[in-house]
């Protein structure tokens, strides 16, 4: 089964710590998490960042972490910060829910 965690607040630095323990929390519950995001979510390096680290987070102990739609609006941010540069398959799937870099 899974968990889907709708998250409306800006992924920014100032709500992380507030999202980490919601994501945290839905991972006790479920072992598949599926992050539902507003289409014009408001996102910086940081917010970024809480998603590669639950990703991580969750590949390691077995559980899945997924996004609910492709986050497109999120390209920009993720291109600056480097998280495109060479990018694997299963990193475009997982953002982009793609594997050509566009």
């Amino acid at each position: 089964m899974t968990k889907r965690l709708s998250i409306d607040a800006a992924l920014v630095v100032k709500n992380v710590a507030g999202l980490r323990h919601s994501i945290l929390d839905a991972f006790e519950e479920d072992d598949t998490i599926s992050l539902d995001l507003v289409d014009d979510q408001a996102v910086d390096l940081c917010g970024l960042q809480l998603i590669e680290s639950a990703r991580r987070h969750a590949r390691a102990v077995g559980k899945t972490l997924v996004l609910e739609r492709p986050a497109a609006g999120f390209r920009s941010v993720l291109d600056a910060a480097g998280f495109l540069r060479d990018a694997p398959s299963d990193d475009l799937q997982f953002w982009f829910h793609d594997t050509s870099p566009q």
